[in-house]
């Protein structure tokens, strides 16, 4: 649109390099939890503002700052639906006395984020699909996928809430079974320690997203278990690579990304029902793997980063014609 744009942000646990160097500019590097203004960060204060982490003291105030400007807010919002008691009942209080005023528009991922934001009261025409995705010029299919190592991957914090160890014990009973499958697993985070040893399971650190896209490729499942996924954008970098899909049943980008012609789902820390999974993935014959992979090619083709920026530009555009309405 040709307009400047300044891209705020905390830093990562885990930094990823060459963010600065994609965007063409510095980022301004905040502490999420201490509030700030335009004026502290040196900063006109914008006409539109697209906000993440509104849960956060330092977003949440520039938002306001914003709008009290009479300037326009876009939510960003990567949350899935659980349907438990806190979302059905608190959710949506929390989400009308807190939030809802203070954005024009709400975009989330795909089809649970959408499904969230019409319970918290946000109206249909506000809510728009398209956040998150990975960069198809990144990640891209390799080896036909039945032509791959017969290898399982994780990539992800190494944390309670992915269930590392769940998965890693699973794959021991799975591996005491089944000869010539391994298990790879990236990242980084408390439980590395505990994982346990075998010769097949293979642990590397966090890998940076230019050599990510080997390991997708030499992979047939990305096995992703975890007890709670908001979105899960691996999974889109995982269906761009051509892989198969082992996915907990918490996963938020399942809607989109997974059907039963390309993944396997299991119920969350439930070890035995992900060694029944991996043992049912590594049962699946060349025919299928093939259906796999043409299943999870089309389904990534539905999320880019050009669609992600196209629905921005489109809200934008309609809230300049709003903007110019106004006596």
């Amino acid at each position: 649109m040709g307009e400047q744009c300044a891209v705020i942000g905390s830093r990562p646990d885990v930094p990823v390099e060459g963010m600065e160097s994609i965007l063409g500019d510095t980022i301004t590097w905040i502490d999420a939890n201490s509030p700030v203004t335009w004026r502290d960060l040196g900063l006109a204060t914008p006409k539109v503002y697209v906000q993440s982490g509104w849960a956060y003291p330092a977003f949440t105030a520039l938002g306001r700052e914003v709008k009290t400007a009479g300037g326009h807010v876009i939510g960003l919002s990567d949350a899935n639906w659980r349907g438990d008691f806190r979302q059905l009942v608190m959710g949506p209080i929390a989400f009308r006395m807190r939030h809802r005023k203070h954005f024009d528009a709400m975009l989330v991922p795909g089809r649970q984020g959408a499904r969230l934001m019409r319970h918290f009261g946000v109206p249909k025409d506000r809510i728009h699909t398209g956040m998150y995705a990975a960069d198809p010029q990144l990640f891209y299919p390799g080896r036909p996928l039945a032509r791959r190592p017969k290898e399982f991957l994780f990539v992800g914090q190494l944390i309670a809430r992915k269930n590392i160890l769940v998965l890693a014990n699973a794959f021991l009973r799975f591996a005491a079974l089944h000869s010539g499958w391994s298990l790879r697993i990236c990242g980084s985070g408390p439980l590395r320690d505990r994982i346990p040893y075998h010769p097949r399971l293979l642990v590397e650190d966090f890998v940076q997203p230019g050599e990510l896209v080997d390991r997708f490729q030499n992979a047939r499942f990305l096995v992703l278990p975890s007890r709670r996924e908001a979105w899960g954008l691996v999974v889109h970098e995982a269906t761009l690579c051509g892989c198969g899909l082992l996915l907990s049943g918490t996963i938020g980008s399942a809607d989109d990304l997974a059907t039963d012609r390309n993944a396997i789902r299991f119920r969350p820390s439930d070890e035995g029902d992900l060694v029944r999974a991996l043992s049912l993935a590594a049962s699946r014959d060349d025919a299928w793997l093939l259906e796999a992979e043409c299943e999870s090619l089309r389904l990534a083709a539905m999320f880019s980063p050009q669609k992600f920026a196209s629905a921005i530009v489109t809200l934008v555009e309609q809230f300049q014609r709003k903007d110019a309405r106004r006596p």
